[in-house]
């Protein structure tokens, strides 16, 4: 099982390339720190405890890649999933690939999108790292 499933399920988990050189860390994105929040603590937490577990794996795999500095390619399309919750497909640009992922467009999470897409910040923290911050508030 995915680790960040399992945090936020209460099970027992184990514990950049070019662009801007401002790195947004989790307190940040979490209003902890900073002028410019993304979520808060108790939203985001929410916001993951909706997400099926294949759904943590793909934001699991935005992160890494938005860690990783890796580019984007596309535009954001919105569309709606089976449980009527928007959405989009991010597509990275790797070394020798393009990897996808279904990324979940609720709260701010577009507009957080929207910034990494233009080169506002780079990520300096996974998932994990924002899950874990969120839930010691």
């Amino acid at each position: 099982m995915n680790k960040v499933f399992m945090r936020l399920h209460g099970a027992n988990a184990k514990s950049t390339k070019g662009g801007s050189s401002i790195v947004l860390t989790a307190k940040q994105f979490l209003g902890k720190e900073g002028d410019k929040p993304y979520s808060n603590p108790d939203e985001f937490v929410k916001f993951a405890e909706r997400l099926r577990e294949p759904e943590i794996e793909q934001l699991d795999g935005v992160f890494e890649c938005m860690q990783n500095g890796d580019r984007t390619i596309g535009s954001i399309v919105t569309r709606l999933d089976k449980a009527d919750r928007p959405y989009t497909f991010v597509n990275f640009l790797k070394s020798n690939a393009t990897v996808g992922f279904k990324y979940i467009l609720e709260g701010n999470m577009k507009q957080f999108l929207k910034d990494y897409m233009d080169g506002q910040f780079k990520v300096g923290f996974t998932l994990d790292q924002l899950v874990e911050e969120a839930m010691n508030d």
